[in-house]
């Protein structure tokens, strides 16, 4: 089987087209969705798009998901913080679904395994196995590693969550990262990721200028929405993101 590997589309559903156009040409057996789905400029149609997809896609959660639903049932909070400064945008996300929409991001899986041509069986996940938000990089010790996926048995295992694509071999584990389909950092272009037989990191390029103002046409009076617009259409270098993303988990605690 060959699994198209789909993370981190944000609500940006221009940039989701452009990598199913590209999805449907290479013709994998399945499209793993993993995870940070629906939060950003077009939460319900995205989803409605991958809704589309039936029993093509295989669904996975992510922290986002999960606080997207925690903000459509009023119940959104970090723990230990007294404010967050990210509510304003999940309670307008969630504002924006409906309750078939909820139900189908609460009942999503952390984890799910599949059978890979080339790979045998790969764990999928949007974090690491034990946290769906922390933050795992391409430069992370080894440690780190192996106590963040200590209980997967698999051998190989596929993320997203930094929207930095990489392929890293460490404690004995190969671990992927497929990238972002919606918010790509440190490069342009629409990340997805190939598995069968060998991997892939494939990048769809579509029009940002024209996707940057049809988000803005939908999401105008969304909290962020320049800063997301501002990232689409010229990405956040890889180094700048990498050393927000180091300084982040220092200063968060890893549950969140």
């Amino acid at each position: 089987m060959r699994v198209a590997v789909l993370a981190d589309i944000h609500g940006n559903l221009p940039a989701l087209d452009a990598v199913l156009s590209d999805v449907w040409q290479a013709g994998p057996d399945l499209i793993v969705l993993n995870g940070d789905i629906a939060d950003g400029p077009m939460p319900a149609q995205t989803l409605d798009r991958l809704a589309e997809l039936g029993g093509r896609a295989v669904w996975v959660r992510g922290h986002a998901d999960r606080r997207l639903v925690d903000a459509f049932d009023g119940n959104f909070m970090i723990p230990g913080l007294d404010t967050d400064p990210s509510a304003d945008w999940f309670e307008w996300c969630a504002a924006r679904l409906n309750g078939y929409h909820r139900d189908l991001l609460a009942g999503l899986p952390p984890l799910v395994t599949l059978d890979v041509d080339g790979f045998g069986p790969v764990a999928f996940c949007h974090a690491t196995a034990r946290d769906d938000g922390e933050y795992i990089l391409v430069d992370s010790p080894v440690a780190h590693y192996r106590d963040a996926f200590a209980g997967v048995a698999e051998p190989t295992v596929v993320v997203g969550h930094t929207h930095m694509p990489f392929d890293r071999l460490a404690a004995g584990r190969r671990v992927i990262n497929a990238g972002s389909v919606g918010l790509q950092y440190g490069h342009p272009g629409a990340s997805w990721a190939l598995l069968g037989q060998d991997l892939t990191l494939r990048r769809a390029r579509y029009d940002t200028e024209m996707a940057a103002a049809t988000l803005r046409s939908h999401a105008r009076d969304l909290p962020g929405i320049e800063g997301f617009t501002r990232n689409v259409r010229a990405p956040t270098s890889a180094d700048e993101a990498l050393k927000a993303f180091t300084l982040d988990a220092r200063l968060r605690p890893r549950d969140r």
